[in-house]
């Protein structure tokens, strides 16, 4: 498949990430057998914020619009619905529902690579990296706090 260029909504079919369930669960399984249960997360969430680094890449403006730029990367992104709470120079609360990953991985697991994702997606925004602290909430859904590094 060609890559184009559709001037109508201004993407390129190459920037847009597909992510099918079974290879987030394949991924998953991998990294947890061959790593084990305390790298494998590690590199879950690197991996998310590799992605969610250049979703972002796009949406770079010095706006002050967190939660609009947060909004338009993530709907690329196609792992949950996400309802930013908070967003400031000094703290990003979103919550996330619907999360694929916790479909795929299991509900006793920390959403490595959605709040990784999210974390990339911020430091392609706001050119800085973050912390982040997830929340567990309900059976698909997770409210994860960004703060500055």
């Amino acid at each position: 498949m060609e890559d184009f260029y559709d001037s109508d909504i201004g993407l390129q079919t190459a920037d847009v990430l597909i992510l099918p369930s079974s290879f987030l669960k394949t991924l998953w399984k991998e990294l947890i057998d061959g790593l084990g249960e305390v790298e494998g997360p590690k590199v879950f969430f690197r991996c998310g914020e590799s992605i969610g680094e250049n979703l972002a890449a796009n949406y770079y403006e010095d706006t002050g619009q967190i939660d609009a730029l947060l909004n338009q990367a993530w709907a690329e992104a196609g792992l949950g619905h996400l309802f930013v709470l908070e967003a400031d120079s000094e703290q990003v609360i979103c919550k996330v529902e619907n999360l694929l990953e916790v479909n795929v991985i299991g509900i006793a697991h920390p959403c490595n690579f959605t709040s990784g994702c999210l974390a990339g997606m911020l430091k392609g925004i706001m050119q800085h990296p973050y912390s982040v602290k997830e929340e567990m909430v309900g059976e698909d859904t997770r409210v994860f706090t960004f703060t500055p590094i």
